[in-house]
């Protein structure tokens, strides 16, 4: 399986880089920390490798607020919090994540 995370920047018209990005998933009442790294030049950040992960629902959250504190600006959401489920372990999956200071999208990129 693979994971990208892709994150683009709608407010300023750039890829998002150096954004701090974490997996986690459900543990009990609370969430459990799968992995963690930071997006690219270009925005993307593989966030499995040869990891395999179960069918079940995970969150990748982004940290905002320290990416935007670089740029000068305070957004309005301090993390993008993106809930997804993976329903095959062998999934390839694209997660674009579009930001603003304002605003988070997502969807399943191709």
């Amino acid at each position: 399986m693979s994971l990208c995370v892709h994150i683009v920047d709608s407010a300023f018209g750039v890829p998002a880089a150096d954004v701090d990005v974490l997996l986690r998933q459900p543990a009990g009442d609370d969430w459990r920390e799968l992995v963690r790294g930071r997006t690219g030049q270009d925005g993307r950040l593989a966030m499995l490798g040869d990891r395999n992960i179960s069918p079940g629902i995970y969150q990748v959250v982004c940290d905002l607020d320290a990416y935007y504190a670089v740029l000068g600006s305070l957004p309005l959401h301090p993390r993008a919090i993106v809930e997804f489920r993976v329903t095959e372990s062998d999934a390839d999956i694209h997660l674009p994540i579009v930001v603003s200071t304002h605003s988070f999208l997502s969807y399943r990129g191709a």
